[in-house]
């Protein structure tokens, strides 16, 4: 195979020094760890390799339905093969479920050695608390740094300097237009949202649907955030979503847009029923206009879908401060986090991180599940890249703030509860603004 080294990269527009203020924020509070826990930045010294056979546990959600199940298990087997003195028993488990799982593991010291999961919520707080370890010493020790984007380490890169996890996933979440669904109903792709109400409206004329999101999940919460975010600047965004001042002027008047966009029959019928499994059926199937999924459905689109599927954010409205519809796009889908359980065994978790971040090794998931890689060069076959992966990088369109960057992490699943309600008929906005300000009373 003809392989060549190509920038992979994406443009991130969070300003580093906003998110390591945000990483510093309150956040969930985790179960007590266990007190043995290192605590300082150093990495423990290297002992020689391992005289009996090691198992390393290790607990992720890549299962085989996963795009990137298939080459992880690659490399767990060709990792084993180099290595026969260590073992993996790896564990899947659904994404949401696997902070609760490793803090509750984490009491009796039964927690895995390494944990690949999200950088959302109550892992903000693993590293203070000692259910995980810092690694900026592994980075410099392991022969990584300089390895890693910028903008990468800076997603896991707490307020006091400590790096959190050795970043793994970064991903694109834009919106997903179906241009056939548009040509048949003959209208052009909105780049405003009065022209997307226009557009839903005939899209409905010819017996197909607008706009699909799962208003019964998390899923759907991040849409929501996404047009709100279409109303308000970056700075905007932070004071609202980090600060809970929802008072602010393009706060408003992104909740009352949600609103009427729902209203204006925007969003598939029965949206605030629909689950994101439901919302990617109904979409792969090729009568919906509109969708907001992420990099990690990229492997999933049917490949006759492919050819009609473009890739941008989401319409402005009128006056927005924004320069270009907006989109999500960031690092934190994924980390490699060491436990104190995979601090007693570190010369495997060596060997193994080491291997695992390979660029060879992280060009699979480039070229197998279109994953946006964290580190600064990938050799990739360009010819067997993913299509909307290659479109994700030049996107006309500009990066949003992620709530979950500034949001304080116990604030999440009732933000999540408010976003459901928003997707429900007949919700207000003067409702969605209290409830949003009520969030983050201290007294509530």
């Amino acid at each position: 195979m003809n392989k060549k080294i190509i920038p992979i990269s994406i443009a991130l527009l969070v300003i580093a020094s906003l998110v390591m203020t945000a990483c510093g924020g309150p956040q969930a509070t985790a179960p007590a760890a266990a007190t043995s826990a290192p605590a300082a930045t150093s990495a423990p010294a290297a002992t020689s390799a391992p005289a009996e056979k090691v198992t390393l546990t290790i607990w992720h959600n890549w299962g085989p339905d996963d795009a990137k199940g298939a080459p992880l298990q690659s490399i767990f087997k060709d990792f084993m093969a180099e290595n026969p003195d260590i073992v993996i028993k790896d564990e899947v488990y659904v994404d949401a479920d696997i902070p609760l799982k490793v803090e509750t593991a984490s009491t009796a010291k039964q927690e895995p050695d390494l944990v690949f999961v999200q950088r959302v919520g109550s892992p903000f707080t693993w590293t203070d608390s000692g259910i995980t370890l810092p690694v900026n010493d592994y980075i410099k020790d392991w022969g990584l740094d300089g390895s890693f984007k910028e903008s990468a380490l800076v997603e896991y890169t707490q307020a006091d300097g400590k790096i959190q996890a050795f970043p793994l996933e970064g991903y694109t979440w834009p919106i997903w237009y179906n241009k056939s669904v548009f040509e048949k109903a003959g209208v052009p792709l909105p780049t405003t949202t009065d022209e997307l109400i226009t557009a839903a409206k005939a899209i409905r004329a010819a017996g197909d649907q607008p706009v699909i999101a799962s208003g019964i999940d998390d899923m759907g919460g991040y849409l929501f955030s996404l047009i709100l975010e279409s109303a308000m600047s970056d700075a905007e965004a932070t004071q609202a979503f980090a600060k809970g001042d929802w008072t602010v002027p393009n706060a408003v008047k992104g909740v009352e847009l949600f609103v009427k966009l729902r209203d204006a029959g925007v969003f598939v019928d029965g949206i605030e029923g629909i689950d994101f499994a439901t919302g990617n059926t109904q979409f792969f199937g090729g009568t919906v206009a509109m969708s907001h999924f992420g990099a990690w459905s990229f492997g999933e689109a049917p490949k006759e879908l492919l050819p009609n599927v473009q890739l941008g954010g989401f319409p402005l409205p009128e006056g927005s401060p924004r320069k270009a519809p907006v989109y999500f796009s960031g690092f934190g889908a994924k980390g490699v986090w060491i436990t104190p359980n995979g601090a007693a065994k570190i010369e495997a978790v060596k060997r193994f991180v080491q291997f695992l971040f390979k660029p060879e090794n992280i060009a699979r998931f480039v070229e197998q599940a279109g994953m946006t890689p964290p580190l600064k060069e990938v050799p990739v076959d360009a010819s067997v890249l993913n299509p909307l992966f290659a479109q994700s990088l030049n996107l006309p369109a500009e990066v949003a703030i992620q709530p979950d960057l500034t949001m304080p992490g116990d604030l999440r699943p009732d933000y999540l509860r408010i976003t459901q309600e928003a997707f429900t008929p007949g919700t207000t906005a003067e409702k969605l603004l209290a409830d949003l300000t009520a969030l983050y009373k201290t007294d509530k």
